[in-house]
């Protein structure tokens, strides 16, 4: 590699690197250490995917509140599919999926650390009525991105939440 080219390269990491860009997933420690997640349909596509990113984000989820420093609480999920374009010929031409996801921390005391919030996502994709099993193979792989795209925006918004300081700090269970 020629200097010039190899002066460059470096340059172009520096800049990178001291503006503060960072890999997507990559947000340094999590403001959580502890959390119980409390689903209303515990077994749900969504939820697993959910707790599989809070895991690989380094949080620890526990089974009761009481242990946790924090509560997520899914109230509802809902998903939506509908037509969002029709052909010349009155056909459907592309279909639009809207996933939405309400949810709310709440403290070990029971107060409220974020209130009732909803995360949500649409995606439109092409409709072949001549290929329905593609179609609905494509909408599948969707609807599982959507689901990732969800459990990020919900972890990003936990990642604002400020950890217990010591006079508020999750109990500590004594035998």
């Amino acid at each position: 590699m020629n200097k010039p080219l190899r002066l460059s390269v470096i340059v172009l990491l520096l800049t990178v690197s001291a503006c503060g860009w960072q890999l997507r997933g990559t947000g340094g420690e999590p403001s959580i250490a502890r959390l119980h997640l409390h689903s209303t349909v515990p077994g749900s596509a969504f939820t697993q995917i959910l707790e599989r990113y809070l895991r690989g984000s380094g949080i620890e989820l526990v089974d009761s509140a009481g242990k946790a420093e924090y509560s997520l609480r899914i109230l509802e999920e809902n998903s939506k599919r509908r037509t969002a374009t029709v052909s010349a010929s009155a056909r459907i031409s592309e279909r639009l999926l809207e996933e939405q996801v309400e949810y709310l921390v709440t403290r070990p005391d029971g107060s409220i650390a974020i209130e009732r919030s909803t995360a949500s996502v649409e995606r439109i994709y092409e409709y072949n009525e001549d290929n329905v099993l593609a179609t609905e193979d494509e909408a599948r792989l969707l609807k599982n991105e959507m689901y990732n795209d969800l459990a990020r925006q919900i972890a990003n918004r936990l990642r604002h939440v400020k950890r217990p300081t010591a006079d508020n700090a999750a109990p500590t269970s004594t035998p």
